[in-house]
């Protein structure tokens, strides 16, 4: 694209620098869809990582509830509740701010 510009302008600065100028702001608009994108991604990963950690404490009621069920049985019952306690671990592990 060639850009007409006036005698003033001119004596200002170069056409060269002006090409510059308009080279540096493309990158930079690159730049900042680039940003845009990225900022989406990290949204959308955080979005994910708390579902996964509530799903996570979920299955670990659904096996605490399944080791009070299972109270007939100590063997099942102890592996049960050394099973959640072991996930409600890596749960903490996980949400550690």
């Amino acid at each position: 694209m060639k850009i007409t510009v006036d005698f003033e302008e001119c004596l200002k600065d170069s056409p060269r620098f002006r090409a510059t100028i308009e080279e540096v702001e493309g990158d930079v608009c690159e730049l900042e869809s680039k940003l845009d994108k990225l900022v989406k991604l990290c949204i959308g990963m955080i979005d994910a990582g708390k579902a996964y950690n509530a799903a996570n404490k979920q299955f670990v009621s659904g096996i605490r509830e399944l080791a009070q069920q299972s109270t007939k049985d100590e063997v099942i019952e102890s592996s049960l509740t050394k099973f959640a306690e072991s996930l409600q671990e890596m749960i903490n592990y996980h949400t550690v701010r």
